[in-house]
């Protein structure tokens, strides 16, 4: 059976240290498990849709994976790549709990 195509989209501020570090985690975990990878800035009106920065404006960071929320604030490699990995075999985007 093919992996199924993953893609994970980070929304970020430029002014967010959580932001920074969820970043460096996701590409942590993107060096080891290769997959697609967009950071849209939700105070930029053309790289985030409206509805979605209205959303997070207070949540940031925040990740989706293929278009599903997955997770927000603190992003940990070992809950990520399972959450990858669990995606890939069964095609379901479960939810990562913050800690």
């Amino acid at each position: 059976m093919a992996s199924r195509k993953v893609a994970l989209t980070l929304f970020s501020s430029s002014t967010c240290s959580l932001c920074t570090t969820a970043k460096q985690v996701i590409e942590k975990v993107q060096k080891q498990h290769p997959f697609q990878l967009s950071v849209l800035d939700i105070h930029k009106d053309e790289a985030c849709p409206k509805e979605l920065a209205e959303k997070y404006v207070f949540d940031i960071p925040v990740v989706h994976l293929n278009d599903q929320f997955l997770t927000q604030h603190r992003v940990q490699e070992d809950s990520l790549l399972a959450a990858i990995k669990r995606f890939e075999q069964t095609g379901q985007v479960e939810k990562i709990k913050s800690s």
